[in-house]
């Protein structure tokens, strides 16, 4: 399970908008300032995500709750969202590349002109195939509510 800690900005009825922050590991990299992915991490520091969540809890406006996502899903959404698409169109690509030869003549543009309509038919089975998966799998959850400090004040006596 992926977890996040986030506070509740909104709630109504049995749902739950929880504000988590977006972090990135890239300050604390000794090779950050030779990196280009903690150039766009600095880009989104400090910048926020509002996350819809069922409040199976009962939390409150203002409680720090965490929230999570099971891993499963988010490499299974991963795999159809990134994989298939490339997978797809490499089997277009060589297909067109090295089968369709034996029929037709095949020329360099037939070749990109597949691969592309091939990347198209990858996005367009992975939109199909999370559609009929459950909505609720790829949702976040509301894991636990965080106790509330309590601020101490000493009494000078």
């Amino acid at each position: 399970m992926i977890k996040e800690l986030g506070i509740v900005i909104q709630q109504k009825n049995e749902t739950i908008w929880v504000e988590t922050a977006i972090k990135s590991t890239c300050k604390s990299c000794a090779a950050k300032s030779n990196c280009g992915t903690s150039s766009i991490a600095e880009a989104f520091a400090g910048k926020s995500v509002i996350n819809e969540v069922a409040n199976t809890l009962d939390a409150k406006l203002g409680d720090e709750v965490e929230i999570g996502i099971p891993e499963e899903s988010l490499i299974q959404g991963a795999f159809w969202i990134y994989l298939m698409p490339i997978f797809v169109a490499l089997l277009f690509c060589l297909t067109t590349q090295y089968w369709l030869p034996r029929f037709i003549e095949v020329n360099e543009g037939l070749v990109i002109l597949s691969t592309f309509f091939g990347g198209f038919i990858g996005f367009y089975w992975a939109k199909q195939k999370l559609a009929r998966m459950p909505e609720d799998k790829y949702l976040p959850q509301l894991l636990s509510i965080k106790p509330q400090s309590i601020a101490i004040k000493s009494i000078d006596s």
